[in-house]
C-alpha cells in the first residue's frame, strides 16, 4: 500500500502557492531576498515536512531560489490554474488575473477558431487575432502558452509561422503567428457567454442557433449539418434527424493543434447535400491527377469559405493520410482527393474504419471514385479532415535557416542602431565586448562570416568606407539594402552594445546567396575570402590592392594568397645551407625540427618568387597564410608580424641600398637568404655595391635585376620613410571552426580572442552563444624570434597562444594614415 501511495503522490503536480503580498526574507547565503506580490513558489518535495510549525519550503519560480515562508503570505493555487499562471512572467499582472479566477476559467475553456484580442510589444497595443493553438511549448513543462494567428492589421508582426523551436503547432502564413501567456490575451465579446457553465459549448455559445454541428456517430444514423456530403444516390435514403446535441466542454490542457472544434462557416448547406448529377470520371484519371492545386491563402472563398484556414487544414493531406472527421470523431484514411460539382473547394474521399448507415462502398450518386467495402465510403470536404489525433504526427525536421525567424530566437535578439558609431579601443572595448554572449551569435556554419565580421569591424575603422560608399545607378537592387544592414544592424549595434545576433547575419547570408546564385550561403561551410570577395563585390568596393607583375598590367583584389616558393637543394658550403645538426646525447631520439616563420618573411619570399611589386601602398592588406585544407599547413607556427614594411615590395618608389644607404637600383632575389649579407632584408644595392657583392665566387651566378628609380638629384646616402602596416587582427581555423583574435589598443598585450560558437543552449535545435575573451598572454609569444619560437615544443603553448601561432588563416594589416586618403 505504501508503494502505490508513493506512485500517486509522484503522478500528482507539485503544490503552488502565490504570495499574497510584498514580502522580504533573509536567506544566509543570498542575504535579503525580495518577494513581489504574485510571485509563485512550488512546494519542495518534504517541504512540509522538514518545516516547522506554521512555515513551508518553496521554490520561487522568479528568482529560482528556495526559501522557507509563513504560511500566512501564501495564497493555494489551484491545480487547473497555476500552468496558465506560470508562464506570466509580470508578478502584478499575475496576482491580478490569480484574483479574477472566471477569465482564467474562461480562457480555459476557450475554443480553438475563437476570436480574440492579444496585447502586442511592450505597449500592450491591441490587435486581432484567432486561437488557434493552447497547451505547453516544451516536452516536461506544464506552462501553457496561447498561440494565436493575427490578422486585420497586425497580420505580419508576428514572429512564426505557427511553428516553435522547430515543432509545427500549427498553420498560418509567415510572421503572423505568436505565442502569449494568459496575462497578453482579451476576450472580445463575441468570446463570452453569459453562462459560465457553458464557456466550452460550441455551435449553440457562438452562433445562437438552435441546431448543433456535432453529432454522435451512430450506425443507422449520418451526420446532417456535420461537415460531410451525402453519401449515396438521391432517394436511396431518407435521412434520419438527431436532435440538437451540445458538444462537451474542451478541457483546458488537452488540446492537439489540429483538434479544431467544427466551424459552422464551413459546414455544407443543405443544397450541398443534393448536388445535381456528377459527370462519369475519365478512365484514365489517376488520384493524383485528380487532386486540384491547394487554392491561395490570400483570397476568400464563395459562400463565405476561407482558404487561409482551408490551406492551414489541408496542410501535409493527401491520398493514403489518416484523418478524423466531426466530433465525437470519425477515424479514416483518404482514397481520393479531387472536386466534385456543386461543392465548393477540394473534396476527400475516405474509407472508415467502421461501417456507417448512411456510407457506400466508393461511389457517390451513381460514379465511383474508389473501392472498398460497403458502407464505408464517405466524401467530406478536405478542408475539414485532420490529422488522426490517435498517432502522433510525423515529425518534420527543424529547418534552420528559418529558425531565425522563429519566436525561439527572439530572446537572442540585438537592436537595429542608425546614429553612426565609431570602433572602441583599449579599456572601453574590453569592458563592452568581454564575456558570454558578446560578439556576433553563430548559428548554422556561420563560423566564416562571424570571425570576418569582428575581425574587420570591431576595433578598426580600416573598412568603414564600405558601410558608407554611395551607391551609384550601376550598383543592384540588393547592394544599397546590404549595406544598410551592415551597417545598422550588425556592425554599429556591435560596437555599442557589443553583440549581435544570428537573424542579422543570417539576412546578409541570404542577401550573398541571392546575389551569388549559390544556395550554399545560407547553412553551408565557407572560407573568409569567399565571403569577403562575394560581399565587397555586391557593395561594389574599390579593389583594396594593386599588384604589379614586372611591366605588365596591374591586378586588382581584394586579399593576396602567401604562396612561399619551394625550397631548393644547396650546394655543399654555401651560406644558405643550414648549420650541421647539434650531436644527440645518448639514447635520446631527435625531435622533429618545428617550421616556423614570419608574416613578413612569408609576404617577401611570396613576392619575390612571383616577381611582384605593389603599384601602390595599400591602407588595408589582408593576407592568407600558406595552408591548403583543414590539415596540411606547410609551417607548424607562423608568427603574425606585429609591424608588417611593404617599403621594399613597393614599384617605383625610393629605396636604399642594403649595404651603403645610397638609393639602390638593383635587387637580386637570390641573395635574399644569404646571411653574409644584412640577414632578414630584401638585398638591393646601389651600382657600387651590385658589382662588389656580385663579384664574389660565390654569387656570380647570380642575376640582378634593375630597380625604377624617382627621377631626382640622389647622390650618396639619403634618408628615407618607411612604409608600414599594423597588425589588427588575425583569423584562425581549428577542424574547420574559425574564430578571431583582436588587437584593441596600444599597450602589447591588448588582444581579445572571439568564438561565435564558444558554448550552447539546448541540443539540436538550441541555441549557439558567444563569447569573447580577453587574452593578454599571446603578446608574451608575438615577441618571440623565429629562433626563440622555433626551440619550443607547440604542444607546450597556452591554449590561446597556440591557436594564434599555430592555426593563423588570415592576418589584417591596415595603415591608418593611407586610410585618410582611401
Amino acid at each position: 500500500m505504501s508503494g502505490a501511495a508513493d506512485r500517486t503522490r509522484r503522478l500528482q503536480p507539485p503544490k503552488m502557492y502565490m504570495v499574497e503580498s510584498e514580502h522580504r526574507v533573509l536567506d544566509q547565503l543570498e542575504g535579503t531576498i525580495r518577494l513581489a506580490r504574485g510571485s509563485l513558489c512550488v512546494l519542495q518535495e518534504g517541504g512540509a515536512r522538514r518545516s516547522r510549525g506554521d512555515q513551508l519550503w518553496v521554490k520561487v519560480l522568479d528568482l529560482s531560489s528556495v526559501v522557507k515562508l509563513d504560511r500566512q503570505v501564501l495564497l493555494d493555487v489551484p491545480a487547473d490554474l497555476a500552468s496558465l499562471l506560470e508562464p506570466i512572467s509580470d508578478a502584478e499582472a499575475r496576482f491580478q488575473l490569480f484574483i479574477r479566477p472566471q477569465q482564467l476559467q474562461r480562457l480555459a475553456a476557450l475554443p480553438l477558431g475563437a476570436e480574440v484580442c492579444v496585447k502586442l510589444g511592450q505597449s500592450g497595443e491591441l490587435a486581432e487575432a484567432v486561437l488557434r493553438y493552447r497547451g505547453t511549448l516544451a516536452s516536461g513543462s506544464s506552462a501553457v502558452y496561447f498561440g494565436v494567428q493575427l490578422k486585420g492589421r497586425a497580420a505580419g508582426q508576428g514572429n512564426s509561422n505557427g511553428s516553435y523551436k522547430g515543432h509545427q503547432l500549427f498553420h498560418c502564413p509567415e510572421a503572423c503567428a505568436v505565442f502569449v501567456a494568459a496575462s497578453r490575451l482579451v476576450l472580445r465579446s463575441s468570446s463570452r457567454t453569459s453562462n459560465h457553465g457553458n464557456v466550452g459549448t460550441e455551435a449553440a455559445g457562438h452562433h445562437g442557433n438552435s441546431q448543433s454541428a456535432i453529432l454522435p456517430r451512430t450506425a443507422d444514423s449520418a451526420p446532417s449539418l456535420a461537415p460531410m456530403l451525402q453519401c449515396g444516390s438521391l432517394g436511396s435514403k431518407e435521412q434520419k434527424q438527431s436532435s440538437p446535441q451540445q458538444a462537451p466542454p474542451l478541457p483546458a490542457f488537452s488540446v492537439s493543434p489540429e483538434q479544431r472544434p467544427p466551424n459552422p462557416r464551413l459546414l455544407l448547406s443543405p443544397s450541398h447535400c443534393s448536388p445535381p448529377p456528377l459527370a462519369p470520371p475519365s478512365p484514365t484519371t489517376t488520384n493524383q491527377s485528380r487532386r486540384p492545386p491547394r487554392p491561395p491563402c490570400t483570397t476568400r472563398a464563395e459562400g463565405g469559405g476561407d482558404h487561409a484556414e482551408e490551406a492551414g487544414l489541408e496542410a501535409g493531406l493527401e491520398v493514403g493520410s489518416l484523418v478524423e472527421v466531426d466530433d465525437p470523431p470519425l477515424y479514416g484514411v483518404i482514397r481520393w482527393v479531387g472536386q466534385v460539382s456543386g461543392v465548393l473547394g477540394p473534396v476527400a474521399g475516405l474509407e472508415l474504419d467502421q461501417d456507417l448507415g448512411s456510407a457506400t462502398d466508393g461511389s457517390f450518386r451513381g460514379d465511383r471514385y474508389f473501392r472498398c467495402p460497403a458502407n464505408k465510403a464517405l466524401f467530406v470536404k478536405l478542408r475539414n479532415c485532420r490529422r488522426d489525433s490517435r498517432f502522433p504526427a510525423p515529425e518534420t525536421p527543424a529547418n534552420q535557416v528559418e529558425r531565425c525567424n522563429s519566436i525561439a530566437f527572439a530572446e537572442w535578439g540585438s537592436e537595429r542602431v542608425q546614429d553612426p558609431t565609431p570602433p572602441l579601443c583599449g579599456e572601453e572595448a574590453r569592458a563592452r565586448y568581454s564575456g558570454r554572449k558578446r560578439g556576433i551569435q553563430g548559428h548554422l556554419n556561420s563560423c566564416y562570416l562571424d570571425a570576418c565580421l569582428f575581425s574587420v569591424f570591431s576595433c578598426c575603422s580600416a573598412l568603414d568606407s564600405v558601410l558608407f560608399s554611395p551607391s551609384g545607378p550601376q550598383d543592384g537592387p540588393n547592394s544599397s539594402h546590404t549595406q544598410e544592414l551592415l551597417r545598422c544592424d550588425i556592425v554599429n549595434p556591435l560596437r555599442r552594445y557589443g553583440y549581435v545576433c544570428a537573424s542579422k547575419t543570417m539576412a546578409l547570408r541570404r542577401l550573398l546567396e541571392a546575389e551569388s546564385s549559390d544556395p550554399g550561403f545560407t547553412h553551408q561551410e565557407k572560407d573568409p575570402e569567399e565571403f569577403l570577395n562575394n560581399l565587397f563585390q555586391l557593395l561594389r568596393v574599390e579593389p583594396l590592392l594593386k599588384i604589379r607583375l614586372g611591366s605588365l598590367q596591374t591586378q586588382e583584389c581584394h586579399l593576396y594568397q602567401l604562396f612561399p616558393p619551394p625550397a631548393l637543394p644547396l650546394p655543399p658550403g654555401s651560406s644558405l645551407a643550414p648549420p650541421p645538426a647539434l650531436p644527440l646525447p645518448p639514447g635520446s631520439s631527435p625531435r622533429p625540427a618545428v617550421r616556423v616563420s614570419t608574416v613578413q618573411a612569408l609576404l617577401e619570399t611570396s613576392f619575390l618568387h612571383a616577381g611582384l611589386k605593389f603599384a601602390e601602398a595599400p591602407s588595408c592588406l589582408l593576407l592568407l597564410m600558406p595552408r591548403f585544407g583543414k590539415d596540411y599547413k606547410m609551417y607548424d607556427t607562423i608568427i603574425p608580424s606585429l609591424s608588417l614594411d611593404i617599403t621594399d615590395l613597393l614599384d617605383h618608389t625610393l629605396r636604399l641600398c642594403s649595404i651603403c644607404q645610397s638609393v639602390a637600383e638593383w635587387e637580386c632575389h637570390l641573395c635574399y637568404k644569404d646571411h653574409d649579407i644584412t640577414p632578414g632584408c630584401i638585398k638591393q644595392y646601389c651600382h657600387i655595391c651590385n658589382t662588389q657583392v656580385h663579384s664574389h665566387r660565390k654569387r656570380v651566378s647570380h642575376r640582378p635585376e634593375s630597380l625604377s628609380v624617382p627621377k631626382g638629384p640622389w647622390a650618396g646616402p639619403v634618408q628615407g620613410t618607411r612604409q608600414r602596416l599594423a597588425l589588427f587582427a588575425v583569423t584562425c581555423i581549428q577542424t574547420s571552426h574559425y574564430v578571431s583574435f583582436v588587437k584593441h589598443g596600444a599597450l602589447p598585450t591588448d588582444w581579445l580572442f572571439f568564438d561565435s560558437m564558444a558554448d550552447r543552449e539546448g541540443g539540436e535545435n538550441g541555441f549557439n552563444v558567444p563569447q569573447v575573451t580577453p587574452c593578454p598572454e599571446v603578446s608574451r609569444y608575438l615577441s618571440l624570434s623565429e629562433e626563440e619560437l622555433g626551440t619550443l615544443d607547440p604542444a607546450s603553448l597556452h591554449g590561446s597562444a597556440r591557436r594564434l601561432l599555430c592555426d593563423a588563416y588570415m592576418c589584417l594589416y591596415h595603415c591608418p594614415e593611407l586610410g585618410l586618403y582611401k
